[in-house]
C-alpha cells in the first residue's frame, strides 16, 4: 500500500442536469490505492437545488480479491441534516480487499431548481484488511459541483460573449489542442452537440452550423 495520500474524487467535477431531469455523478478512487477492505464517506449536497434519488454500489466491489466475493453497501440521507449524504461499504472476509482505480459509488440526482450545488466531502475514510478498525489511510478529496440549467441555456458559446461564432470554434480548438482555458463558465458550454464531451465533433458541429446551415447548437433544457 502506498504511503502517499489516496485521492477520492467526484467525477465529473462539473456536471449538469435540467429541472425534473435525472443525472448522476461518480465517487471514484485513484490508481495509487490498494487493499481497500471498507470505505465510508460523508458528502454535502444542496437539496434546495437537487433531489437525491438513490446511491448505487460502486463497480470497484466487483473486483474483490481474497477469501470471499460479497460485500455490504449502504447509504443514508439524513432527515435532520438534509444536505448530508452518507454512504459506505465493507467487504466480507478478513483477508478480502479491492484495488484502485475504481468507482466507489454512483449518486443519482434530479434537478429541482436552477442554480449550482456543490458535491463536497465532509470526510472520507478508506481502511485496509490489516487495520479494519484503525484511523484509515491518508485520503485527499476533490470536490465537484452540479449545475441545474434553465431552458435559455444553449451550448456552444464557449467564450461566454453571448454570441456563437467563429471565435467559439477557435476557443474550443485552443482548449483541445494547445492547453487553452476550458469553456466558460463551465466546461460543457463547449459541448455543442450535447454528447456530454467536448471534442473535435463539437468543432465540426459549430462549423456546420455557422457556414453550411447545419443545426443549431443544442439547448439541453429547452
Amino acid at each position: 500500500m502506498s504511503g502517499n495520500a489516496q485521492l477520492v474524487f467526484v467525477n465529473p467535477d462539473e456536471s449538469w442536469t435540467c429541472v425534473d431531469s435525472i443525472s448522476w455523478v461518480d465517487i471514484r478512487v485513484d490508481s495509487m490505492v490498494d487493499s481497500i477492505h471498507s470505505y465510508a464517506c460523508l458528502l454535502y449536497i444542496d437539496n434546495s437545488k437537487v433531489y437525491l434519488d438513490s446511491v448505487t454500489r460502486g463497480t470497484i466491489l466487483g473486483s474483490i480479491v481474497g477469501q470471499y466475493d460479497t460485500a455490504w453497501f449502504g447509504w443514508e440521507y439524513d432527515d435532520h441534516f438534509p444536505d448530508s449524504l452518507y454512504f459506505g461499504a465493507s467487504i466480507f472476509g478478513a483477508g478480502s480487499f479491492v484495488n484502485g482505480p475504481g468507482q466507489l459509488a454512483r449518486i443519482w440526482l434530479t434537478g429541482k431548481q436552477e442554480g449550482e450545488t456543490p458535491v463536497a466531502f465532509g470526510w472520507c475514510i478508506l481502511r485496509d484488511p490489516y487495520h479494519p478498525s484503525g484511523p484509515g489511510m491518508a485520503v485527499t478529496t476533490q470536490n465537484g459541483k452540479i449545475i441545474v440549467l434553465g431552458p435559455e441555456i444553449r451550448f456552444g458559446d464557449a467564450n461566454t460573449d453571448a454570441r456563437i461564432n467563429i471565435a467559439d470554434v477557435v476557443y474550443i480548438i485552443n482548449y483541445l489542442y494547445i492547453h487553452g482555458p476550458k469553456p466558460l463558465p463551465w466546461w460543457f458550454m463547449g459541448d455543442a452537440n450535447c454528447n456530454r464531451m467536448v471534442d473535435i465533433t463539437d468543432v465540426v458541429y459549430l462549423i456546420n452550423y455557422l457556414f453550411v446551415h447545419g443545426p443549431e447548437p443544442c439547448a439541453p433544457c429547452e
